[in-house]
């Protein structure tokens, strides 16, 4: 009986593996022919969407890409490091905007909430995008000491500041060794070396480029070590970034706790929303709920910010 149960679980055993492999191997056919089907009749929907996002983004540069404003988005946007047109940003926001709104009608009923999640979508995305210019400025300032020393050493081993800057580029890591690339390669096209290193000063936004980039004009000015007045800077810059991780340790508290403060009423809002839908259904279908809910939403923007400058320490 031993052997005879044992021989009945190793051939269900046997017929289970075979039937896994014939069914992959149904599954490989059948994306085989899919494949080839594909390939001799592609789609064109993805094209056709692709040339009226293509249309759509062109449509909104001309619109707003010669306006003041569409000249601040196109700064901020290359501040954060995205290679986005203004054009591209507007249609993108836009779609997000009208697809939450439309996601917010359905669930909640509101036009009110649809209008406010609309109106919110682009506030947002500036908002990241000015999130997304700090932390690229922390890293750029991060990386300027080291590449200040590099800079340094090769200018006293006889080497030319756009030689250096080269080095530094091809040594260096990104985003820093991205703009230095870029000023070495407008300088060989042409554009004068200190041009190329103010409009990279203005491009990234960040002050100790700008320091440094003074430092460099004026000692091409009036002549002098420029790889004494490279490393006093590195120095400099270095200690800055002592005292601010510092500041960021003794801080770390503060920012926890304005986290938690602002992000308890919205998930407990969600969880309630989800699970006891009749208690907070009086928020949306009824006048003072809306208002309530308006007036709680400012109150938690408004602690955001203030929250957020009191933990802010200039160094």
């Amino acid at each position: 009986m031993a052997l005879m149960a044992a021989l009945l679980v190793g051939l269900g055993i046997m017929l289970g593996t075979y039937s896994v492999i014939l069914k992959g191997a149904d599954r490989r056919q059948a994306l085989k022919e899919f494949l080839e089907l594909e390939m001799e009749q592609p789609s064109k929907s993805p094209e056709v969407l692709s040339d009226m996002m293509e249309r759509a983004g062109a449509f909104a540069e001309r619109t707003f890409g010669k306006t003041p404003t569409g000249g601040k988005l196109r700064t901020t946007l290359s501040q954060a490091g995205y290679r986005l047109k203004v054009g591209e940003f507007v249609i993108m926001t836009a779609l997000y905007s009208i697809v939450l709104a439309g996601l917010v009608m359905t669930f909640t009923g509101s036009v009110l909430m649809a209008i406010v999640v609309a109106a919110a979508v682009p506030v947002f995305a500036m908002s990241r995008l000015k999130s997304r210019h700090r932390k690229r400025i922390v890293k750029l300032e991060s990386q300027l000491p080291g590449m200040l020393q590099l800079l340094a050493g090769s200018l006293d081993s006889g080497s030319s500041l756009l030689l250096a800057m080269e080095l530094a580029g091809q040594e260096g890591d990104p985003p820093l060794s991205v703009e230095l690339g870029r000023v070495v390669a407008e300088s060989r096209v042409g554009r004068p070396l200190l041009e190329s290193l103010e409009a990279m000063a203005e491009r990234v936004g960040s002050r100790d480029i700008s320091w440094t980039v003074e430092a460099i004009r004026i000692q091409h000015q009036t002549g002098g070590r420029l790889a004494d007045t490279l490393r006093v800077l590195a120095e400099f810059m270095r200690t800055r970034l002592e005292v601010r991780g510092e500041i960021r340790a003794l801080s770390a508290e503060a920012r926890i706790s304005g986290k938690i403060l602002i992000g308890m009423p919205v998930a407990i809002g969600g969880f309630l929303f989800a699970t006891r839908r009749q208690y907070v259904d009086p928020l949306f279908s009824t006048g003072i709920g809306r208002v309530m809910l308006g007036a709680a939403l400012v109150g938690v923007v408004l602690g955001h910010f203030a929250m957020r400058k009191l933990a802010q320490v200039e160094v």
